[in-house]
């Protein structure tokens, strides 16, 4: 092969893999971009002090404890939750993910926690008028192990207030509340 040759061919190797390098990053950049729906994940970053009711059973006294959450957001498109607490009278501590998955257009999210060996991961919707984000999704049931649907809701009151409520579907497959917090955005 002659010197003009293998010029010509570094020469075309090299733009190629310019013009592939400049359209992967177009690409990624089209898909980096937050979307007005991730925005709603901020009204969460700060820290914030919980009071959390459990309902152990239907009808039942509901048991009482404070716990704290902390949020951060992860890039511009996740919310990472850290909770620390007490759970029915142990330690307990927990950690979730929400983003906005645009192809699905539905919120999602992971939690995972120091009681459960299931990861639980749900999907949902946010009612701007309402300010209420809910989701539901299935996790594994600790004690007897079946599959469990549960319906998770969040409701914004004002800038430093939110409400959390979890719903768990019964037999009778209606949806039962079996937790409620009241949260209080810490003043820095």
């Amino acid at each position: 092969m002659s010197c003009l040759n293998a010029l010509k061919l570094t020469l075309a190797l090299l733009l190629s893999w310019a013009w592939s390098a400049g359209t992967a990053c177009a690409q990624v950049e089209g898909i980096a971009t937050p979307t007005p729906a991730h925005e709603v994940l901020k009204n969460d970053v700060g820290t914030w002090d919980a009071d959390v009711s459990v309902w152990p059973n239907p009808g039942a006294e509901p048991m009482k404890s404070q716990a704290v959450e902390t949020n951060e957001m992860l890039g511009n498109f996740w919310i990472v939750s850290r909770f620390q607490g007490t759970m029915m009278d142990q330690p307990f501590s927990g950690v979730g993910t929400v983003g906005y998955d645009p192809a699905e257009k539905k919120y999602v999210g992971t939690w995972v926690d120091s009681m459960s060996p299931s990861l639980f991961t749900m999907k949902g919707d946010y009612d701007a008028a309402t300010k209420t984000m809910t989701m539901e999704g299935e996790s594994r049931d600790p004690v007897n192990g079946k599959m469990v649907r549960s319906r998770n809701i969040g409701r914004y009151l004002d800038q430093n207030t939110r409400m959390f409520e979890m719903q768990m579907e019964g037999a009778d497959g209606q949806f039962q509340k079996v937790m409620e917090i009241h949260y209080k955005r810490r003043q820095q």
